[in-house]
């Protein structure tokens, strides 16, 4: 009886791996800021990269390779989640700057801004950015009748902190 070896199975090479977690990594945290994406690959990672790996016969001469390949999508899946935490962290920071300055606006002139801008220079340097992204990098500021309030979007579309004035206190928008 022949010897019968698995046939060869091409690999990417370590570099493609590497620019396409890198690619991954821009897409999911600085376009679309979401990590829905990195939970899904994360489950994919997990629930049948690593099982295919270890369980597929046609990758056991392989495996050591695709192991290292895994890792780095799993490695872009956690900067992912680190850089959205982060970049979460930092909104709310923001946010609670620009309130503080909003209400100090309002103790001194008896209304609220009309808009952020209206707090440059004398409560802040200038109206920061919430966060590090391109897309829902915003601070939304509303003032009417029916109150005032400012939010971020957490999670874009949806997930946007907002404070208050009326009430004074932070909830969610949706």
């Amino acid at each position: 009886m022949p010897n019968e070896q698995s046939p060869s199975i091409p690999q990417p090479s370590l570099w493609r791996a590497v620019l396409l977690g890198a690619l991954y990594v821009v897409v999911d945290a600085f376009i679309l800021n979401q990590g829905a994406v990195a939970l899904l690959v994360g489950l994919w990672l997990l629930l049948v990269g690593l099982p295919r790996t270890f369980l597929a016969k046609k990758y056991a001469t392989v495996r050591a390779q695709r192991l290292r390949y895994l890792g780095v999508y799993f490695v872009a899946v956690l900067l992912v989640f680190a850089i959205n935490a982060t970049n979460n962290r930092l909104a709310q920071s923001r946010a609670e700057r620009l309130v503080s300055a909003v209400k100090a606006f309002h103790a001194q002139n008896h209304r609220y801004p009309k808009s952020l801008e209206e707090l440059v220079p004398d409560y802040v340097e200038l109206v920061p950015l919430a966060k590090y992204t391109f897309l829902f990098n915003k601070f939304s500021y509303y003032t009417s009748d029916q109150g005032t309030s400012l939010f971020y979007a957490d999670f874009p579309p949806f997930g946007r902190p907002t404070y208050s004035f009326t009430r004074n206190e932070w909830g969610y928008l949706d």
